[in-house]
């Protein structure tokens, strides 16, 4: 699907998919947001397994419905995981995403992610506002796993989904998405979602989770970035504070029905 071709009313469809769907996402992801990400999919009607064990990797992708790549911490044994399971996931034709989390903390980060896209194809490349302006070399700034400051990133996800041939969606202040072809913007969502570790991990996984059980990476990625505002804002009116925002997030998420998403048209424009 195009992103021209996206309606409120098939966003709220493709989420519908999740629980009657529930497909299994194979996650090789970071150690500080593992829980969340499990949590995540639980509450949306997704299940989670997460495996950084190279021999199991070929049969949990095959059995998976959908293979998160997530390079927040990074070790020997994740990448070889990753390189086992990315030929299995294309030959299968499973959804993939790639987060690059941390891209341009280290050399290591910048060269491990650079590796990836040029031998695997993805079918969603996600990173926060910073990370995926230095991919894209529109600018931007990062500190560690933060942003410090955006670059052009209408520019910067029309082309890097025209490179590699994909989805992306860079999340921020204001979330930009990209087919290659179109721009979305996506507003809303909470000022509280920076304020704790494995927020845009969360997203990847909501996101990959919804494009896996709607058969669509365009329309999955864009309902996905719509539930994580949605979830988000309601849950920052409900929590305690920094500490408790998490839990009412995967509570928010957990409650998100399609006809949430009915009315959302006016939170996104295609450019």
């Amino acid at each position: 699907m195009k992103l021209t071709d996206c309606t409120a009313e098939k966003t709220a469809s493709a989420w519908g998919q999740l629980r009657i769907n529930r497909p299994l996402i194979f996650h090789v992801t970071n150690s500080v947001a593992t829980a969340l990400q499990a949590n995540a999919c639980l509450a949306i009607g997704s299940s989670p397994i997460m495996s950084q064990f190279p021999e199991e990797a070929e049969e949990l992708v095959e059995l998976s419905q959908g293979f998160l790549v997530n390079l927040g911490t990074p070790t020997s044994f994740a990448r070889a995981t990753i390189k086992h399971g990315l030929p299995v996931a294309r030959a299968k034709g499973r959804l993939t995403l790639l987060d690059p989390v941390g891209y341009g903390a280290s050399r290591f980060r910048i060269e491990s992610t650079e590796e990836l896209l040029r031998e695997y194809a993805f079918s969603i490349i996600k990173g926060n506002s910073g990370e995926i302006s230095l991919l894209a070399g529109v600018g931007g700034a990062t500190k560690g796993v933060d942003v410090l400051s955006a670059g052009d990133l209408e520019k910067g996800v029309l082309e890097l989904a025209r490179k590699h041939k994909c989805v992306v969606c860079a999340t921020g202040e204001v979330d930009y998405l990209s087919d290659g072809e179109n721009i979305v913007r996506v507003t809303g969502g909470s000022v509280m979602l920076p304020s704790f570790s494995g927020s845009g991990c969360v997203a990847g996984t909501v996101v990959l989770s919804v494009a896996a059980a709607c058969g669509d990476a365009v329309l999955g990625t864009l309902s996905g970035l719509l539930a994580m505002g949605l979830a988000s804002e309601r849950a920052e009116k409900k929590c305690a504070g920094i500490g408790t925002f998490p839990a009412c997030l995967i509570d928010e998420l957990g409650r998100l029905t399609p006809e949430d998403f009915q009315d959302t048209q006016v939170r996104w424009s295609v450019f």
